[in-house]
């Protein structure tokens, strides 16, 4: 198993550190066939970042809401509503699906301002990434 890959939120690097992740999963989904997702980790009462990425290198982002309290769900939910995500049938969570051809630095954009809403405090997260099959994907600067 890989060892998580540190995001220092604070980092002004953060932006090419996230762009690298969504490459990597990229290019593992699309090298194996098989979808593959990195999950962001946050702090204990705020919300994880999901990057999931299918076997033909699509990015989708989701955000679940089941681990926060009914007033920062609230919060997060109108926030990322506010950026185009679209809020999940049950409530308990919302995605947003990158266009074909986003650049990475574009997703990466995204899921950055994402780990960051509703107050969410800028400091060091870890990024784990599997594929389907439960394979662990190396995560490393590019």
């Amino acid at each position: 198993m890989s060892e998580p890959l540190v995001l220092d939120l604070a980092d002004f690097d953060a932006v090419g550190v996230v762009s690298d992740v969504v490459v990597s999963l990229r290019v593992h989904a699309i090298e194996h066939s098989i979808d593959s997702a990195a999950t962001i980790s946050a702090p204990e009462g705020w919300h994880r970042v999901i990057v999931n990425c299918s076997s033909t290198g699509q990015v989708v982002l989701r955000v679940r809401f089941l681990d926060l309290t009914r007033s920062r769900a609230n919060n997060v939910t109108r926030a990322l509503a506010d950026r185009g995500w679209v809020i999940d049938e049950d409530g308990d969570g919302a995605s947003v699906r990158q266009p074909p051809g986003t650049e990475a630095t574009a997703a990466a954009f995204e899921i950055l301002g994402a780990v960051s809403l509703g107050g969410a405090p800028a400091d060091v997260r870890t990024v784990s990434a599997f594929d389907a099959a439960g394979g662990s994907i190396l995560l490393r600067p590019l």
